[in-house]
């Protein structure tokens, strides 16, 4: 399972994303979901996770403040969930895994997180070829 956290400001952007996840992504176990960034850092300080579905304009801190605030290199992938696709230059550079713009699409979404399952498979093989 991916063990997963959603952050964003939008109660329906969480509960959206929510069901399209349980509907479209069952490899997708989410922990947590939070509506105040504040909360979700505090969360993400204490707990591991895989993946991070993040929005970027939120009040009070925002996506990458939310992450600058965390220790680097991040433990776990990054997908930006956004209505603003100015922001898609900062998130290549925050090495964000992928960028989706709301309204979510089905496939998008689902690619995201088969590009996370490749990723991760990747990783996986190259640490077995190590040892």
């Amino acid at each position: 399972m991916i063990r997963t956290v959603i952050v964003d400001d939008e109660k329906h952007s969480v509960a959206t994303l929510r069901w399209k996840l349980e509907k479209f992504c069952p490899d997708v176990q989410i922990l947590e979901s939070f509506t105040d960034p504040v909360k979700a850092l505090e969360f993400l300080q204490r707990e591991a996770i895989d993946l991070l579905f993040l929005d970027i304009e939120m009040p009070r801190l925002n996506g990458f403040e939310l992450l600058g605030a965390l220790p680097q290199p991040l433990s776990f992938e990054v997908i930006f969930t956004t209505a603003y696709d100015e922001f898609g230059i900062r998130a290549i550079k925050a090495s964000a895994l992928d960028y989706l713009l709301k309204p979510l699409q089905i496939q998008e979404l689902k690619g995201a997180v088969e590009k996370y399952k490749a990723k991760r498979s990747i990783g996986t093989k190259s640490n077995t070829a190590i040892n």
